[in-house]
C-alpha cells in the first residue's frame, strides 16, 4: 500500500519508491503490477459505490507507448464530478474501439447519458451515432476554430489577410450566447459567403457547415459545455504520471499502472479547481459516492479469498 501511494499519490519514480522502502525498485515494480492486476473492475466500482452523475459525458483518448508502439488510453468524463465513469485500453483509436467503450458505458456502468461533448474525431462522432442515436453531440468549438485556422492556413494555403474576415465570422458563430445571437450571425454569414467563395474559400465554407449541426447543441443543455476543456483537465492530471513513465513493456502492465492511476485519481481531492464548489472534494465524492476515510488502494482490490 505504501508503495502505491508513493508511486500515485507522490509521483516517486520506482528507484524513489525504493530508496523510501528500503527495498529493489523491480521488487517496487513487482508490487504495483500485482495491485494492478487485482484492481476492481469500472463495473465494480460503480455496483459498489454508486456514484451518481450529471449524464453529460466527455469523452477524449490519450497516447500511450508500449516498448515504442502508440496505443490509446480511451477515457469517459462526467462533467459535473469531473469523474471517470469508465476507461479502456486499445491498440488505436479508432471508431470501432469507441463503440465498444461507449457500449461498455451504456450496457455494464448503467451510464445515464444524456448529452455527449467531443473534440471533433470522426470516429469517435461515428461511434456515439452508432451506440447513442438519439443522444445530442456537442463538438468542442474550440477545436473546431483550430481545425479551421490550420485547414486555411497549411491546407488551403490562403493568406492571413483573406482569412482573417472569415475566421472571424467563425468566430462569432462558435462562441454565441442564446439562439437571438446565433440567428443574428448566421445572417451575416450568409450575407458574406459570396465574398469568402470569390476569396477561394468555398472548401473551408463547405468543411464549416457540415459541422453546423453539432455546434450550438449546448444552448438546448443547459448542463453541456460548449468546449472539451474539463476532459483535457482530466488528461492533463493523468498524463503527468504518463508521461513521466518510461514506457511500458507490455499492454498488460501498461493496463494494470493506467487502473490504478485512474482509480487514484478518482479518490484524490481536488486543491486548485477553478469550478465552484470542486475543492476539498473527489471526483467520486462529486458523484455522491461514499468514500470519506477510505483509502484508495485498500479499496482498489478484489477480495483475494473470491
Amino acid at each position: 500500500m505504501k508503495a502505491a501511494e508513493l508511486y500515485f499519490s507522490e509521483e516517486a519514480s520506482y528507484r524513489a519508491v525504493g530508496r523510501e522502502l528500503g527495498i529493489d525498485p523491480h521488487t517496487a515494480w513487482g508490487w504495483i503490477q500485482e495491485l494492478g492486476a487485482n484492481c476492481k473492475s469500472f463495473e465494480e466500482v460503480a455496483q459498489e459505490l454508486k456514484p451518481q452523475w450529471s449524464g453529460y459525458l466527455l469523452a477524449d483518448g490519450k497516447s500511450v507507448f508500449v516498448k515504442g508502439v502508440e496505443h490509446a488510453l480511451l477515457l469517459s468524463g462526467d462533467v459535473d464530478t469531473q469523474d471517470i465513469p469508465y476507461a479502456g485500453f486499445h491498440l488505436r483509436e479508432n471508431a470501432q474501439n469507441w463503440i465498444a467503450t461507449f457500449q461498455a458505458l451504456r450496457d455494464t456502468i448503467r451510464y445515464p447519458i444524456q448529452g455527449l461533448v467531443v473534440d471533433g474525431d470522426l470516429g469517435l462522432v461515428r461511434a456515439c451515432r452508432v451506440v447513442y442515436p438519439s443522444v445530442p453531440v456537442q463538438l468542442c468549438v474550440r477545436h473546431v476554430e483550430s481545425f479551421l485556422s490550420y485547414y486555411l492556413k497549411y491546407k488551403l494555403r490562403i493568406p492571413d489577410q483573406k482569412s482573417q474576415p472569415f475566421l472571424q465570422m467563425a468566430h462569432k458563430l462558435l462562441y454565441v450566447e442564446n439562439k437571438n445571437q446565433l440567428e443574428h450571425y448566421l445572417q451575416e454569414y450568409t450575407a458574406q459567403c459570396k465574398t469568402f467563395q470569390r476569396q477561394g474559400l468555398g472548401r473551408i465554407l463547405l468543411i464549416f457547415e457540415s459541422k453546423f449541426r453539432y455546434l450550438w447543441t449546448h444552448l438546448d443543455h443547459s448542463g453541456m459545455p460548449r468546449t472539451s476543456n474539463i476532459m483535457e483537465g482530466i488528461i492533463r492530471q493523468l498524463s503527468r504520471k504518463i508521461d513521466d513513465t518510461d514506457g511500458f513493456e507490455t499492454p498488460g502492465t501498461a493496463w494494470n499502472t493506467l487502473k490504478l492511476l485512474i482509480m487514484n485519481y478518482r479518490f484524490h481531492f481536488f486543491s486548485c479547481s477553478r469550478i465552484p464548489g470542486h475543492n476539498g472534494f473527489s471526483p467520486l465524492e462529486l458523484a455522491k459516492a461514499k468514500t470519506p476515510g477510505t483509502n484508495w488502494v485498500v479499496f482498489s482490490q478484489r477480495d483475494r479469498s473470491t
